[in-house]
Order: structure tokens, then C-alpha cells, then sequence
């Protein structure tokens, strides 16, 4: 590991210090950075130093909450925004690099519900040969890529096996793919992603062990958070109108969840919703729990002409969520007309947040439309937790490993 709580340091020193170092590449609004942050293992911590995305209202929403954290802004398909990465590195660190890269390339390209241009053809899919040569540059001690699951199926596997075998031929000989579902680790969403993870080290790294699933009983994981359980707290929205943004909350938190997510905040910030036309309402209104755009009678789905052809809807289309189940993946939540369990109206974005398990008193920046959007592509803030626990366990142990090199006698002594 290069630095000492962010100065150049030896191998020696690196097994004392307790803060790594972290450049986050494709941050978004911050889900991993925060995840990772709250990360800890044998008193080890990651430090955010620097972050990165070209998006204005992810910048917003990043420096609100990350005051720390020097923030590039630009695109990184372009010569001039890694030369600005890599520069701020060296202010916040002293030397060219840190100890984890993290990042999320845009997944667009990869996923499963892209049907016309899910190939390598697209040149969404080539921000990751972008993400690799960023590791290439700044030669971190480990790093850590997420993806949508689509990647890991793209031309049979052939595209990750290519991204491993690069991640090798850099150094990282433990580079290898995992596949997690955010369930798995209290999110109350079931929302599968693919992480690309390696370091310098020999050993695997092993990915996090789950924390839930399991069912109620002595020495068994928790169930899945429901979604009941998440939002229950917050106030109602009524159909079609949009929320003041800032209200008090409906009821006393009833479970630890709402405790954690509550902690630091007085009242509900961003429970704002999208104002839905009469057509839009109405086929709400129609779909029972459980049940998709099937349930609206075909002349409501046809009413304004956007669902002329119904042979195109994708099932996720006016998908109402089950109170006492996980969320489904919390894709574009308005775009998709994610539909509230009880109320007759789409997701706030406030209960996208708690899905995605930020805490209530971050705060979203930019305008409703860039709000719904960072918060259906973020990483769930309690899996990056996990992961960077997974992470931290690893690299504690390679610097426990690194061999102490013998010190030099002074003159005289």
C-alpha cells in the first residue's frame, strides 16, 4: 500500500495506519463513497479523497454530502478529466495514487432490458476499457468495479473474462467477478449487480458473507427488509399532486431500519413525486398489488396514444410494489411508473432513497427529474457497506503481511 494517512509512505507504516485511501470514478450522487465510508475492519476505514462523474446534478448531490471529498466533474472518455483526476489525487494524497479505486461505469449498454443495442458495438459499453485505464494510471492497491448483471452474460462471458485478463496483466492476479443481490445485505430491494474486484495481494478476495435472507428462528440470518418496513414512516402523497418536499414524518419509527435511516434528520426532505395527468392517474388507480400495465384495461392504456402498441410494454411498466416483500430493482422509478404499494401514485423520491438505503438527512440536488434519475443508478449505500467490508478485510490483510524491512543501524549506535 502507497500512502500513510495521506502521505507517501513504506510498506512498513502502511500496516499502523487506518485510513485508505479512495478515488471514485462514475460516483453519481455518492451511494458507494457512502457506503464505502462507513466501511470497518480491525479499526481500518476508507477516506474518500476525490471523486468524479460528468453529470451537473450528481456533482450537486455529491458535494452537499461529501464536503471532504475533492470533486472532478467532466468526462472521462476525455485526455483533459483524467489528467484533472489524476491531479487531485496528488494534491490530496501527496503522491499519483490511492489504495482503492471504486467505480460504476454507466450500465446502460449491458443491461438485459436493452434489447437493440446490447452488444460492444454501443459506445456506453466502452466506459469500462475507460474505468481500466484509469486503474492503469493511477495503480492502485485494489479496486472494485460495479456493473449491472448483463455484463457478465455479454458475448458468453467473453467481455469480463477480456476485462480480467487486462486486470491481470496490470498486476491484480486476484481479479475476478462476483454477483450480489442487495437483499442479501438488508437493502429492501432485490436488485442483483456484478462487481469486478482485484488487488495487488496473492490470496482470492472473498466476497461479503450474506446477512439476510434467512427466516425467523435461533442462529438464522434476518428475513428480507419489506418494503412496508422502510417507508412506513414517511407521509402521504395524495395521487397526482406533488409533496411540499419537506414535511414531518407520519409516525414514530416502528423498527431499527427507519431508526438508522432517521438518524441525524428532523423531518422528511425530497418526498417529492411527479405530477401525474388524469390518464396516468386513472391507470394507476387500476393496478392492483403485485400487478403490472396487464391489469389496466387496454383502452386506458391507449387513452393518450403513448401505449399505442402495447406488444412494446416492458413488464416493469406500471409495476405496483407488495408492502410486505422487497422493492423490485429500482430502475428510473417515474420513467418506469414504479407504482406505491398503498397510495395511488409513483414513488417519491425520498422512498427511492430509502430503497436504496440512503439516510434521511441526505440531501439530493438538481432538479426532480435529475433526482429520480441518481437515485434509481446508485449503488445501495448498505451493499457498498458490505462490500467495502469485504474489501477492508482483505487489504488488512495484506498489509499485516507485508514484510517489515530491517532497520539501519545509525553511526556510532
Amino acid at each position: 500500500m502507497a500512502q500513510v494517512d495521506g502521505r507517501p509512505g513504506s510498506a512498513s507504516r502502511a500496516a499502523r495506519r487506518r485510513h485508505l485511501t479512495v478515488l471514485d470514478l462514475f460516483s453519481g450522487p455518492g451511494g458507494m463513497s457512502l457506503g464505502i465510508k462507513a466501511a470497518r475492519n480491525h479499526g481500518f476505514r476508507f477516506k474518500v479523497v476525490v471523486a468524479s462523474d460528468y453529470d451537473e446534478g450528481a456533482e450537486a448531490t455529491y458535494t452537499k454530502n461529501h464536503g471532504d471529498v475533492e470533486f472532478v466533474r467532466g468526462d472521462i472518455t476525455e485526455e483533459g478529466t483524467k489528467k484533472a483526476i489524476i491531479a487531485a489525487v496528488k494534491r490530496r494524497t501527496g503522491g499519483g495514487t490511492v489504495d482503492l479505486v471504486t467505480g460504476g461505469p454507466p450500465c446502460k449498454g449491458f443491461s438485459i432490458e436493452n434489447k437493440m443495442t446490447r452488444h460492444m458495438g454501443n459506445p456506453m459499453n466502452h466506459l469500462v476499457t475507460h474505468y481500466a485505464d484509469m486503474i492503469r494510471r493511477t495503480g492502485p492497491s485494489a479496486f472494485v468495479m460495479e456493473n449491472v448483471p448483463g455484463i457478465l452474460a455479454m458475448q458468453k462471458g467473453a467481455v469480463v473474462d477480456s476485462l480480467v485478463r487486462k486486470f491481470v496483466g496490470m498486476g491484480y492476479r486476484n481479479a475476478a467477478p462476483w454477483l450480489l443481490n442487495a437483499a442479501d445485505y438488508g437493502v429492501p430491494q432485490l436488485r442483483k449487480r456484478a462487481f469486478i474486484v482485484g488487488s495487488k495481494g496473492g490470496s482470492a478476495i472473498a466476497p461479503p458473507k450474506k446477512t439476510h435472507g434467512g427466516g425467523a428462528g435461533k442462529n438464522q440470518m434476518p428475513e428480507y427488509a419489506k418494503l412496508g418496513d422502510a417507508i412506513g414512516d414517511l407521509p402521504g402523497i395524495a395521487p397526482g399532486e406533488a409533496a411540499p418536499g419537506t414535511d414531518a414524518y407520519a409516525a414514530d419509527p416502528k423498527n431499527g431500519f427507519q431508526r438508522r435511516m432517521r438518524a441525524g434528520s428532523s423531518r422528511v426532505t425530497d418526498h417529492v413525486i411527479t405530477r401525474n395527468r388524469p390518464p396516468v392517474v386513472d391507470r394507476i388507480k387500476s393496478v392492483p398489488p403485485g400487478g403490472n400495465w396487464s391489469s389496466v384495461p387496454p383502452e386506458l392504456m391507449r387513452a393518450d396514444g403513448k401505449y399505442a402498441k402495447l406488444g412494446l410494454a416492458h413488464s416493469m411498466i406500471y409495476r405496483r410494489l407488495l408492502r410486505d416483500r422487497p422493492s423490485v430493482t429500482i430502475t428510473n422509478f417515474r420513467k418506469a411508473m414504479i407504482i406505491h404499494p398503498d397510495q395511488h401514485r409513483l414513488l417519491s423520491v425520498r422512498e427511492a432513497a430509502r430503497i436504496q438505503t440512503f439516510p434521511d438527512r441526505y440531501k439530493f440536488g438538481g432538479g426532480i427529474s435529475g433526482m429520480q434519475q441518481q437515485v434509481s443508478d446508485a449503488v445501495p449505500v448498505d451493499l457498498a457497506r458490505s462490500v467495502g467490508n469485504a474489501m477492508l478485510l482483505h487489504m488488512h490483510g495484506i498489509a499485516e503481511a507485508a514484510p517489515v524491512p530491517a532497520t539501519r543501524s545509525r553511526r556510532g549506535a
